[in-house]
């Protein structure tokens, strides 16, 4: 009996012994980064904080401090007195619609699928180096490239997703040829790889919903009104009922998550208010009093700004004459009052590069436009905070649904996600050191990442650095 104690006490100690030095492993130091010397911009402010320092522990911001932070075996990274800022968010991206075989939905729907993935992986790479450690995909995509990109199998920015987009028949998203459209008919290559859905009801509407959500969105989409793009829908239309407005919502909630609407008319935008939808892509059209109510509701406003410019007729899709080109006409006649309107009422207002049916260089070019007429219209520190903070509270939305739910997004403080850039410059002052240019599709073609960028960090990873 006193043996059998003997061996029962070293066998306690000894499984003690290993449980202590498991939990010892699980709090091994995470790996630290220390910037010093850097002017930061936190996402929000109007002015830079000058001489400042940032501690990076692990993937998390840990501190922030003016002057020097002591940290024993944290690796210095010497900003050189540049300056240091959130890693920017694109709010409406579609990587599975554009790139060098994408340029036409005829194109897409006989391309294979292997090379529509390997198109986006490249895609995502590009905005990554671009600067946008976060887009949001707003149609033709599931998780599976975010998750590959999450392990760290591919390089790209973390990816916030609608799946598919749900669309009426004749609607937005219907780019059915029409022996497919007919009752009955076996569905697209495009509705097979799930980048749309179909839906003509409440319940079919609360089944594509259902469906996108199995299949790792995490908010959903729908066309609720005319688009440019496509050619069976008038620009004026109004897609959607409000049951089944209602219906997607409605299966959002039941996710923790939210519902955003392609619309471009007022009362496509009022009746998807009045739905309990709390994100508007575009919106252009609107009245003034609805302006109003998008800022009084809190309501996040995705503009997409490089679709108004005249450049625009250049590409083919939308050369004068063209189906497309007519509704670019409507949307900039109608959109002449909304500058005043936002300026007036200064609702949240998302930075977005909605780029579709582009090649990988048109994608780049629109990006870097983008940045130019969003500074144009409102001013530099409304694109910072339009592409830091306010997208990060957007990222947000998607509540117990949030793939990312550990830190916060778009801001440099303490508990968010160590995504950062270092920049030549002052971006407040200059938003060329971010690569705005003023030129569209008729700018010089460029290759990979902005030279003025000179580090990108994501998630605490360093993905470029040029310091």
């Amino acid at each position: 009996m006193f043996i059998k104690k003997i061996l029962l006490a070293v066998g306690l100690t000894t499984a003690l012994t290993f449980s202590a030095t498991a939990v010892a492993q699980d709090e091994k130091p995470k790996p630290q980064i220390l910037f010093t010397n850097v002017n930061v911009f936190d996402g929000k402010s109007d002015t830079l904080a000058e001489g400042m320092s940032v501690l990076v522990e692990g993937n998390l911001i840990k501190k922030v401090a003016k002057g020097d932070i002591k940290a024993d075996g944290a690796k210095v990274v010497d900003g050189g007195g540049r300056t240091l800022m959130p890693g920017m968010i694109n709010s409406h991206t579609h990587l599975n619609f554009s790139g060098e075989l994408a340029t036409t939905y005829a194109g897409l729907q006989s391309a294979k699928w292997s090379q529509i993935g390997a198109q986006a992986a490249a895609s995502a790479r590009d905005q990554l180096m671009d600067g946008f450690t976060t887009i949001r995909d707003l149609c033709g995509m599931d998780n599976g490239l975010q998750l590959l990109i999450d392990r760290g199998n591919l390089v790209g920015p973390r990816i916030y997703n609608s799946a598919a987009c749900i669309s009426p028949s004749s609607g937005h998203g219907d780019a059915r040829d029409p022996g497919s459209r007919t009752p009955g008919a076996f569905p697209t290559w495009l509705e097979r790889l799930g980048m749309i859905e179909i839906a003509d009801s409440p319940d079919e509407v609360r089944g594509a919903s259902r469906r996108n959500l199995s299949n790792g969105a995490t908010f959903l989409k729908l066309m609720a009104g005319g688009g440019v793009s496509s050619v069976l829908d008038p620009l004026w239309t109004h897609a959607y009922t409000q049951a089944e407005l209602e219906a997607a919502v409605e299966a959002a909630e039941f996710f923790d998550t939210y519902v955003t609407v392609h619309v471009y008319t007022d009362r496509g935008v009022r009746a998807a208010i009045d739905a309990g939808v709390k994100v508007m892509e575009h919106g252009n059209l609107v009245s003034e009093e609805t302006a109003k109510l998008i800022a009084e509701k809190g309501i996040f406003w995705i503009l997409n700004l490089s679709g108004l410019s005249p450049t625009l007729f250049d590409l083919p899709n939308f050369a004068p004459g063209t189906p497309s080109g007519e509704k670019v006409k409507i949307a900039h006649e109608g959109s002449k009052n909304l500058k005043a309107y936002v300026k007036k009422y200064k609702p949240k207002i998302v930075f977005s590069v909605d780029t579709v049916l582009s090649t990988m260089y048109q994608a780049r070019s629109n990006r870097d436009f983008e940045k130019y007429i969003h500074a144009d219209w409102f001013g530099n520190h409304a694109l910072l905070v339009a592409s830091t903070s306010t997208a990060g509270e957007l990222a947000q939305l998607t509540g117990q649904r949030n793939p990312y739910p550990d830190g916060k997004l778009g801001v440099i403080e303490p508990g968010a996600y160590a995504d950062i850039l270092v920049v030549d410059g002052n971006p407040l002052e200059d938003v060329t050191v971010l690569g705005a240019n003023d030129k569209y599709l008729d700018a010089e073609p460029r290759e990979e990442g902005i030279e003025t960028i000179r580090l990108i960090m994501k998630d605490g990873k360093v993905y470029k650095n040029t310091l």
